[in-house]
């Protein structure tokens, strides 16, 4: 196993280069070695502005915007769901499989010590499968500024009243909404499966002519 001072050390130095860079923003927005209070106010507030709007516009990305290299089936319950930023992390361990397999001292697991996200020792499991969603640390789902256990409250998470609904809905459509509704509630309890599948016939395909050479 890891020594627990190494990984202590790691979260030492992962702190410190966090604060080395917000202090050297702050110093190259100020510009100023002396300044009034005001002055230093409105330009850490303006600081802080622009990096919420960062932190939002990183939010929407990863809720809506899927790269090729998150477009398999393997990151198929963390997307939408997960910081891409967590994502990155967990790809470039994942290209360590390979080499590290199931090994937790070659893998030395610091991925999961630093970042609470699985290593490549532990994607090793979901190499033909897919990753599960509790296998990334809480902090790396909260895509929203808003607190939903505080502005929420248990009524307004009851879904009753919208199942009810749907199925209303259901029993007055006809047989292709009826397919098309049980189609979508499928992918939602079943994150597993598909309704496609191969075509009964092999499509044959005209091969294009090769044009002769003089």
């Amino acid at each position: 196993m890891m020594d627990i001072r190494v990984v202590l050390f790691e979260l030492i130095l992962c702190g410190v280069c966090r604060v080395e860079q917000a202090h050297g923003n702050l110093k190259r927005i100020l510009q100023i070695c002396k300044g009034d209070l005001c002055t230093c106010w409105d330009i850490v507030n303006n600081l802080l502005v622009l990096q919420h709007n960062e932190i939002k516009a990183s939010f929407e990305m990863s809720l809506h915007v899927v790269t090729h290299t998150f477009n398999s089936s393997l990151y198929k319950r963390l997307l939408g769901a997960v910081s891409k930023y967590a994502l990155m992390h967990i790809a470039e361990d994942f290209n360590k499989v390979k080499v590290i397999g199931f090994d937790k001292k070659k893998c030395g697991c610091v991925l999961r010590h630093t970042h609470g996200l699985p290593c490549a020792c532990e994607l090793a499991r979901y190499s033909v499968s897919v990753i599960p969603l509790s296998e990334v640390h809480m902090v790396w789902t909260r895509l929203s500024f808003s607190d939903l256990s505080l502005s929420q409250s248990s009524s307004e998470l009851f879904i009753q009243q919208n199942w009810d609904v749907i199925f209303k809905c259901f029993e007055e459509v006809d047989i292709g909404g009826k397919i098309t509704i049980k189609d979508k509630l499928r992918e939602i309890a079943y994150l597993d499966m598909t309704s496609l599948c191969p075509p009964l016939e092999t499509v044959k395909t005209n091969e294009s002519q090769k044009s002769k050479q003089n």
